[in-house]
């Protein structure tokens, strides 16, 4: 293919490459569990395990130093539920996931958990 071929394509790409780029939700932090509910079991049977993590650190925005501090609920289902159930209050975590609604009226987020190691 000529260039002047891919260049009348590259638009094409692009726009493509942006769709995708635009649905993107993953987050990654490390966090201090603080509380954990029992594990349940859907009426599905898949094992569920909601917990409250906390984090405290320091970002740098523009060029300073910023305090940050949340508490992020979390949901687990699955294997990753097994293993949040199984994780110690007070210990840290690496935490990754996607951010959602905790239900279709809410406007709370909460991360659905999709992989969890100890630090």
């Amino acid at each position: 293919m000529n260039l002047a071929a891919r260049q009348h394509q590259l638009p094409q790409l692009l726009s493509k490459q942006l769709i995708h780029v635009g649905v993107i939700n993953r987050l990654v932090f490390d966090a201090c569990l603080v509380k954990k509910e029992d594990l349940r079991m859907t009426l599905a049977n898949v094992p569920v395990c909601e917990a409250l993590f906390e984090y405290s650190g320091v970002q740098f925005e523009n060029d300073s130093e910023r305090q940050v501090a949340f508490d992020l609920n979390v949901i687990a289902l699955g294997e990753i539920a097994q293993v949040l159930n199984q994780s110690s209050v007070g210990n840290y975590y690496r935490l990754q996931g996607f951010l959602n609604r905790k239900s279709l009226k809410s406007v709370k987020l909460r991360l659905h958990i999709t992989h969890i190691t100890t630090i």
